[in-house]
């Protein structure tokens, strides 16, 4: 995948004084709003060109085709995401309070921007075998975050891949909620996929301990 410049992606969070969009990073904040609203399959290039501000002639000089604008859209949506969860983690926390205030802001995240949830989780699954690699990559960079947890399993053997797989059930469950159109109920989601992110790690006392701890948090 690549990687945005630091600076680009600061200023996408509001960090960095944000000048006047180019119109590549117009298109492709358009594209995350129109394929959010419409879904991939009924979006066009003309309606990600009105919604820019642009020509469609415009969309046309600075991307192939729709396939090629979404997956750079998606490529900014994905370094947006992560610059924010690393920006809210606070490094001195234990692991377990940086899982759940990672998870936190994902969710609280979805859930405030309905277009940018839709585009991110459950319409990348449309739009074909390349937007789905990277999709599965996101996922396994969102895994590394829980590689520490496997100093906490006390023996255990845990899978090789536990991490992903961890982070894979819970964007499941993320993707069941905005298909089903619930994504104001995301957050309220916490101490469940809080539990089923810690549960591989740390058992299931400990794991139904923090889930109790953060419904109350929510309550």
């Amino acid at each position: 995948m690549t990687h945005l410049p630091l600076f680009s992606v600061l200023r996408s969070l509001q960090l960095w004084p944000r000048p006047r969009l180019s119109r590549r990073e117009a298109i492709l904040e358009a594209t995350i709003r129109v394929v959010g609203r419409s879904g991939f399959r009924q979006a066009s290039l003309d309606e990600i060109a009105a919604e820019a501000g642009v020509s469609p002639a415009g969309v046309r000089r600075s991307f192939e085709d729709k396939h090629e604008c979404f997956l750079a859209a998606y490529d900014v949506l994905v370094e947006r995401l992560f610059l924010d969860v690393e920006h809210r983690c606070d490094p001195d926390l234990e692991w377990h309070e940086r899982v759940e205030a990672g998870l936190a802001r994902i969710l609280d995240r979805l859930a405030a921007d309905g277009a940018l949830a839709r585009t991110a989780v459950v319409e990348v699954a449309a739009v074909g075998p390349e937007a789905r690699r990277r999709h599965w990559e996101a996922l396994a960079r969102f895994g590394r975050f829980l590689e520490e947890g496997r100093a906490l399993a006390a023996g255990r053997e845990l899978p090789e891949s536990i991490a992903l797989m961890s982070a894979g059930a819970v964007a499941g469950l993320i993707f069941e909620e905005l298909r089903a159109g619930r994504t104001e109920t995301l957050p309220a989601m916490l101490p469940d996929l809080l539990f089923a992110m810690l549960v591989p790690f740390v058992g299931p006392r400990v794991a139904a301990d923090e889930m109790r701890r953060a419904a109350e948090a929510v309550a």
